[in-house]
């Protein structure tokens, strides 16, 4: 066993965010008769697809002691029949090795995988004609939370509720107030009903500075234990850091806390993200986290991407993802040829266990598969790609803490030039290291906003993908990070999502 938790350090902390397909597929091969057929197990698995719970200490083939899990997705109900059987790994975890974050399925609400009744949206207990459904659903979430994790994320609504325009029609909700106005009616019943040792991390949204600034304004004193960072605090580095700045002067990073910055799957923010928890451990407060999670290596291979190499140098930072092989004209059933790529997973199997279907092969609908992949194929190259993508995050956060030795330029001395010829590192993008000068002096500055206006230049250089409402459009990354493809396209998320339904649905079928 790998126990990829041990590289970590004093990095900020990398949440995988975990499938429900995966749960789903590994519950069902566990514990429901008729998920598997006969000789699926790659016979290299010593521990069978037990090995792949990578937060199982004792089994898993890589071992990884944090993660988060969605409510989105989740068996709700206390008690639910399916929840321990399919959701096996969430709830059968060692509490005490493995820590999880829980996401609260507000983008599940939003999107309608979660039917919310927002006709009675404002409605309370005791209101005429009150007939409750929100309400249930806010008290089922809170439950699962409130039963099943260390941390939680409160219940927002995003802005892109109003702005996306099938969410729209679905909520009903016209302008940013409308969404701030009920995410704090969501916070007034958290705060109310919440139950358990679960802390919960007080989701900030916004697009523009004022739009955040408002937001903060408006949620920032209720009793809550950390924060979680959305909508433009994880796009644009100038907003994220404004706004450390001020919680930082109002005492609202105090004590045992975190600071998590939802979906942030850009690879240079994990070492920007690392350099903000080490200053604000050394200025701020000894014992606050920062973390961040993201399903990028899921969701590559829902869409048939295997993370193939790393490319980290001065002026390429990126997880390689290529095309996974699927030639279902070929029948790999009696071939030795081995899984390519490396990981503890990859060197344990060959290739036919990822293409087990092979050309008359029938699928699970009794229809001749048009895919040499089957639902095991996927969570086989998902674990692959969640060992790649922690090691590329540990090994670049590693690679730009030697060259931050080697290399102390300040960073008033950037400017935007021609990469090729002004690069310092071999391994690191100047960028990064000019990042480290700024990021040590700012959280000692007398005058830290000033400093932030005067670095623009350098922070424009890391805003993550764009985020849209109509009037503002960010920057584009200075990188192109093959990785972080995936996760900016809702057509590919939603291809993980539909196996995520499909998973479920099979698994409701066979009992």
């Amino acid at each position: 066993m790998l126990d990829l938790s041990k590289f970590r350090k004093d990095h900020a902390i990398f949440l995988p965010a975990i499938s429900s397909y995966f749960c789903a597929v590994m519950g069902g091969a566990k514990n429901t008769e008729g998920f598997m057929v006969d000789g699926r197990v790659p016979e290299g698995f010593e521990n069978g697809l037990e090995g792949l719970n990578f937060i199982d200490p004792e089994n898993g083939y890589i071992f990884y002691d944090k993660a988060l899990y969605s409510a989105g997705h989740a068996y709700l109900e206390e008690g639910h029949p399916k929840a321990e059987k399919i959701e096996y790994i969430i709830h059968n975890r060692d509490r005490s090795k493995v820590e999880l974050y829980g996401d609260s399925g507000g983008y599940q609400i939003g999107k309608g995988v979660i039917n919310f009744d927002w006709e009675h949206f404002f409605e309370k207990p005791g209101d005429m004609n009150y007939c409750g459904k929100a309400d249930k659903v806010r008290g089922d979430i809170l439950g699962w939370l409130c039963r099943t994790t260390d941390w939680a994320m409160t219940l927002d609504v995003p802005t892109w509720a109003y702005i996306e325009k099938t969410a729209r029609e679905r909520t009903g909700l016209r302008s940013f107030e409308e969404c701030l106005k009920a995410t704090q009616h969501n916070l007034d019943y958290f705060a109310e009903h919440r139950t358990g040792d679960t802390k919960f991390l007080n989701i900030l949204q916004g697009t523009t500075w004022e739009d955040t600034q408002k937001w903060y304004d408006a949620v920032k004193d209720y009793p809550f234990e950390g924060w979680a960072m959305g909508g433009n605090n994880i796009r644009d580095m100038e907003i994220a850091l404004k706004r450390l700045i001020i919680m930082r002067d109002e005492g609202k990073l105090e004590g045992d806390t975190k600071v998590h910055f939802l979906g942030t799957s850009h690879l240079l923010w994990s070492v920007l993200l690392t350099d903000i928890q080490r200053n604000l451990r050394k200025h701020v407060n000894p014992d606050i986290t920062v973390s961040f999670d993201a399903a990028t290596p899921f969701v590559a291979a829902a869409n048939g991407r295997v993370y193939s190499a790393t490319r980290l140098t001065s002026s390429s930072v990126s997880y390689v993802q290529d095309r996974t092989f699927d030639d279902k004209e070929k029948r790999y059933a009696n071939t030795t040829i081995p899984f390519p790529f490396e990981s503890e997973v990859g060197r344990r199997m060959l290739i036919k266990d990822v293409l087990f279907m092979g050309p008359n092969d029938l699928n699970k609908h009794g229809k001749i598969a048009r895919s040499g992949w089957d639902s095991i194929s996927y969570i086989l190259i998902m674990i692959h790609n969640l060992e790649q993508h922690i090691r590329t995050i540990q090994r670049l956060t590693a690679l730009t803490d030697f060259e931050c030795v080697r290399f102390t330029p300040d960073w008033r001395g950037y400017t935007k030039t021609n990469k090729k010829k002004a690069q310092l590192s071999l391994w690191v993008p100047r960028e990064l290291i000019y990042w480290r000068s700024f990021i040590n002096e700012l959280f000692t500055s007398d005058k830290p906003m000033s400093l932030i206006e005067e670095a623009r230049p350098l922070l424009r250089e890391f805003n993550n993908t764009s985020y849209i409402d109509g009037n503002t459009h960010l920057f584009q990354s200075l990188f192109s990070e093959e990785a972080d493809s995936v996760d900016s396209h809702d057509s590919e998320e939603d291809v993980l999502e539909a196996l995520e339904i499909e998973a479920r649905e099979e698994t409701d079928r066979l009992g």
